[in-house]
């Protein structure tokens, strides 16, 4: 009883300091926006090729479904992944470990923290759909209907995704930004390997233990009530945001909710307990006898320095008088110090594989180059995160602004450091741009250059967090890849509007010298 109540407050506790952060309220805002577009009907659920459901009840609460899974699936990772990372910040964790609190109980509580936050959003999500189905339904309400995919199928989704955000956060080299990055593509291959096309095709079998975001379970129900109404139909089953001029309608009642569907779920929650406790194993419990060899081998060195200046004998210091020429501020100077905060800690392998990058780039054809282009100017996402936000993140903030001129200096010089390693890394395609005489390609190459440093200092001072940067600008380069002229900034498309992001570019650097502004004034 008494680790009942010990788990209850650390997880009230937990919950109640990420629900006053700014970031829950974003997502909160965002997540209200999503469920007015999947309630309305904005956000579609169709069998191919033209054929949708009747919005009604059980339309509105699978197609919202389908959105959670898939929104908070992707997102709701990164808003509730930091907790344990702020303990090991703040010191509260060296706390906890002098107390009896076992590992086991740390990461039960983080757990349920984690999952209470995205319970919230769908719960949220699920009123408003209440809401949105009395106003817009044309079936009548059938409650019933529009929270039992909701509850059933989303909640033990999001229980798996905090329990991963866990699990990343008891892993030393999974718990910064390699982590965000590595669970992107991680989602991503699930989405794919998903595979809803076949949904409602005879020859493939569908198994609900292997369907965690509840696609394949919603997408056959709804492809058999499409081809029951029209024989003719293709099958398969899409979500999509487009459009259908016009759509043939059809009736779908429902889920039939079977037994295998009901313990698939009991399953996905026992195997998010199962990651829970797997974490918990691979938690250090702030334990300073577990850092890394090399970590280790710092400290005690540090130590040991420490020890030396304390037994030294203490000699009278006089500071020489400043001449004329050392009151000067030289801006190259700190430029470099900030090129070597950007790129400090990088392994020999990081520059191996960026130097291949360079060289690839010059002899491919120039679409492969394109290509390779996004590839090299994702490769340093962990260091251009840091821009504008590591202040913040390390507590040296009261020491940096205190130099001359911070707002001038300090944040241009950060910005011209990311624009000569993104110049540095993207130069093999230069070259070979200029070698094809593709004119447009170079201006799309230096709009790029612009517009990625402006991207990562406006974010990192807005938001003070390396995260924001690198969930966004993973997926834009994904996007880009893709080829999806929106997203665009580099004329890798001959009709996308490439150039609108040199103007974007400085915008964004105003907005951060204003937010920096602000902060200086608040102190």
């Amino acid at each position: 009883m008494n680790n009942l109540r010990i788990l209850y407050h650390m997880m009230r506790a937990d919950f109640l300091e990420r629900t006053r952060r700014y970031s829950f309220l974003v997502m909160l805002a965002l997540v209200m926006w999503i469920g007015y577009l999947s309630a309305s009907g904005q956000f579609r659920m169709r069998v191919p090729p033209d054929h949708i459901g009747i919005v009604n009840s059980a339309w509105v609460g699978a197609t919202m479904t389908i959105t959670v899974t898939l929104l908070l699936g992707w997102l709701g990772f990164y808003l509730v992944k930091g907790s344990v990372s702020r303990d090991y910040e703040t010191g509260v964790g060296q706390i906890m470990a002098t107390t009896p609190l076992s590992r086991r109980l740390y990461m039960l509580g983080k757990w349920l923290s984690n999952f209470a936050v995205l319970a919230i959003m769908i719960l949220i999500m699920m009123l408003e759909g209440i809401l949105m189905n009395l106003t817009v339904g044309v079936e009548g309400m059938d409650l019933l209907a529009l929270s039992a995919p909701l509850l059933f199928i989303a909640l033990p989704c999001m229980a798996v995704v905090a329990a991963v955000a866990v699990l990343f956060e008891s892993v030393s080299w999974l718990r910064g930004g390699l982590g965000n990055v590595i669970y992107f593509f991680t989602f991503l291959a699930a989405l794919i390997s998903t595979d809803i096309t076949a949904v409602g095709n005879p020859e493939k079998t569908n198994n609900p233990y292997v369907d965690v975001a509840g696609w394949r379970i919603i997408g056959e129900s709804v492809s058999r009530a499409a081809h029951a109404a029209y024989p003719n139909s293709a099958g398969g089953f899409a979500f999509s945001i487009t459009n259908l001029k016009s759509a043939k309608l059809f009736y779908w009642s429902g889920m039939i909710w079977t037994t295998d569907i009901f313990l698939s779920r009991l399953f996905f929650m026992l195997i998010a307990i199962g990651v829970v406790m797997l974490a918990s194993l691979l938690f250090d419990r702030f334990n300073p006898s577990r850092v890394l060899p090399n970590k280790k081998r710092k400290q005690s060195s540090l130590r040991e320095s420490a020890l030396e200046t304390e037994s030294a004998p203490v000699s009278q210091v006089h500071l020489a008088p400043l001449t004329g020429t050392q009151r000067r501020f030289h801006f190259d100077a700190l430029l470099i110090g900030e090129l070597t905060l950007l790129l400090k800690g990088q392994r020999w392998w990081w520059y191996s594989v960026a130097i291949i990058l360079i060289v690839v780039e010059v002899f491919s054809d120039v679409e492969i180059t394109r290509l390779l282009l996004v590839l090299s100017w994702t490769w340093p996402i962990l260091i251009l995160s840091g821009l504008g936000c590591r202040e913040s993140r390390h507590n040296t903030g009261q020491i940096v602004f205190s130099a001359p001129r911070p707002l001038v200096y300090q944040l241009s010089a950060s910005w011209i450091a990311a624009f000569a390693v993104l110049a540095v890394i993207g130069s093999g395609a230069l070259l070979r741009f200029l070698i094809a005489g593709e004119i447009l390609s170079i201006m799309g190459w230096m709009t790029g250059v612009l517009f990625i440093p402006s991207l990562a200092v406006a974010l990192g001072v807005l938001t003070r967090s390396n995260k924001s940067f690198e969930v966004l600008y993973v997926l834009w380069m994904y996007m880009l890849a893709q080829k999806a002229a929106l997203f665009d900034f580099m004329r890798m498309l001959p009709e996308s509007h490439w150039y609108f992001y040199a103007l974007i570019a400085p915008a964004l650097c105003l907005t951060a010298a204003f937010a920096r502004q602000r902060q200086l004034m608040k102190g």
